[in-house]
C-alpha cells in the first residue's frame, strides 16, 4: 500500500492510518520493516497494541550530549528498574525521585519519566563532569515508559 504524506509532515503520523485501511482491506502484516521515518515509540506502541503489529526499523537518535560527543554517561549506562521505579548511575547511586509520565511535546514522542538525583548523590561523585554539566551539578534521566 502506498500513503502519500505532505513533505512537512511527520511520517510516522501517518502508521495507525495505514495500519487501519490495511486491517479493513484484511492485509495487515504481521512484521513490517520500515525506515526512520516510522519508528517514533508512541506509534509502535500502538501498532503493537491495536493492531498486534511489530513495526521494526532504526529508532530515534540519541540526542544527549553525552552520545554526541561519545564521553561521558548516556542514559544507556544507567540501570533502570520498573518494578521499583528507580535508576541506578554507574556509580551505584539509586535515583532520589521518579516522576511521570508526562506528556510528550511532540506528536510522535513517548511519554517521558524522569528520574532524579541529588546534589548531595552528584556533586561528591568523582566522575560528575562525565554524567552531567548541569549548573546545580544533578543528574535527571529521561526514559520511555
Amino acid at each position: 500500500m502506498v500513503a502519500t504524506t505532505d513533505a512537512t509532515g511527520y511520517d510516522a503520523k501517518a502508521l495507525p492510518g495505514v495500519h487501519t485501511r490495511l486491517k479493513r482491506r484484511g492485509l495487515l502484516p504481521t512484521g513490517p520493516l520500515v525506515d526512520g521515518g516510522y519508528t517514533s515509540l508512541v506509534h509502535l506502541e500502538q501498532a503493537a497494541r491495536e493492531h498486534q503489529v511489530t513495526v521494526t526499523g532504526p529508532l530515534p537518535v540519541n540526542s544527549s550530549r553525552q552520545y554526541r560527543r561519545n564521553d561521558g554517561f548516556g542514559r544507556d549506562d544507567f540501570h533502570i528498574d520498573f518494578a521499583c521505579g528507580q535508576v541506578t548511575c554507574p556509580q551505584r547511586e539509586t535515583s532520589a525521585g521518579w516522576h511521570g509520565p508526562y506528556p510528550a511535546s511532540s506528536p510522535t514522542a513517548a511519554p517521558l519519566i524522569i528520574a532524579r538525583f541529588t546534589k548531595g548523590q552528584c556533586r561528591p561523585c568523582p566522575v560528575r563532569t562525565r554524567c552531567t554539566a548541569t549548573a546545580d551539578s544533578a543528574r535527571s534521566v529521561g526514559f520511555s515508559p
